[in-house]
């Protein structure tokens, strides 16, 4: 078991060059995938997901994230405005994995397609 926060990444996270960039530090990631979520694209170009039954999202589950790394990503993430931080539940190399994932704000990001 890590210390510190478990994140499921499902777009510019998973990019390991970026979170080294905004925190300054190497995390472990492995692929992950997250059950009863969809990806959806914003009207700013990325993406974000909400609940939906049935469907899946693939991404990376990022281990052991310190407070202040969290922090940063947080502000990276506008978390509060573009997406809340929330718990959910990922399978990521067949066990199932409590974490945290950021769930899109609809009222900011929706789109209409």
């Amino acid at each position: 078991m890590s210390s510190g926060v478990d994140l499921f990444v499902y777009g510019t996270l998973m990019d390991e060059s970026l979170v080294h960039q905004i925190t300054g530090k190497h995390f472990s990631m492995s692929p992950a995938d997250l059950k009863d979520f969809r990806k959806l694209p914003s009207k700013f170009g990325y993406s974000y997901i909400l609940p939906h039954k049935g469907s899946q999202v693939e991404g990376l589950l990022i281990t052991g994230i310190d407070p202040g790394s969290m922090k940063r990503i947080d502000q990276y993430e506008e978390e509060g405005r573009l997406y809340f931080r929330k718990k959910i539940t990922v399978v990521s190399n067949g066990k199932t994995i409590a974490c945290e994932a950021y769930v899109g704000n609809p009222k900011v990001l929706w789109t209409r397609n």
